[in-house]
């Protein structure tokens, strides 16, 4: 049953994302905090659908339609290492984000969840595994000079669990998480 479900499912951005462990989530909060306030009030994790690739899960579809479709991929898709290997940013906006190390995983997941039977929205950006860091402020030339040349965190971390986020103003809502692997 997910933990929180809207009146009208869907009705606001909802991603699919693997959300970061402790410790790489307080580095990438602690970053956050520094360049984006927005950001650092988001639980940090790495897009899998959403703003890119397929995009955001389309609005009108039955919850329980889509959240079995997301449990059938997590059961097919083994936890999995990860690192961070730079920061990047997206050419012509301001999204400032951690490009992780190997990102055939990621692909791996995107794949399964583009032929899982749910509907997204559609995005105009090709999918690119990320964990943003600033994306709602225009940042000065020093302060984009400082982000880029940052210290990524090199620890290596497991990513095990598949969750539905949606997104309504400044905070992010739990629908639902799936265990990798089942």
């Amino acid at each position: 049953m997910p933990y929180f479900m809207p009146a009208d499912a869907f009705s606001a951005p909802t991603y699919i994302v693997l959300d970061l462990p402790q410790p790489a989530c307080a580095e990438v909060l602690a970053m956050r905090q520094r360049f984006d306030q927005y950001q650092a009030g988001l639980p940090p994790e790495i897009t899998v659908a959403g703003s890119s690739g397929v995009g955001t899960i389309a609005q009108g579809q039955d919850p329980l339609h889509v959240f079995r479709a997301v449990a059938a991929v997590a059961r097919r898709h083994l936890p999995f290492a990860c690192s961070f290997e730079s920061m990047r940013r997206f050419p012509g906006v301001p999204v400032f984000w951690l490009c992780p190390r190997d990102r055939a995983p990621f692909d791996a997941l995107h794949r399964a969840l583009l032929d899982s039977g749910i509907k997204f929205d559609g995005s105009p950006f090709p999918f690119n595994p990320h964990c943003t860091i600033s994306s709602t402020i225009e940042l000065s030339k020093h302060q984009e000079t400082e982000l880029l040349t940052s210290p990524v965190p090199q620890m290596e971390f497991f990513l095990d669990e598949l969750r539905v986020y949606q997104v309504a103003g400044r905070e992010a809502h739990l629908l639902q998480s799936f265990a990798l692997g089942g």
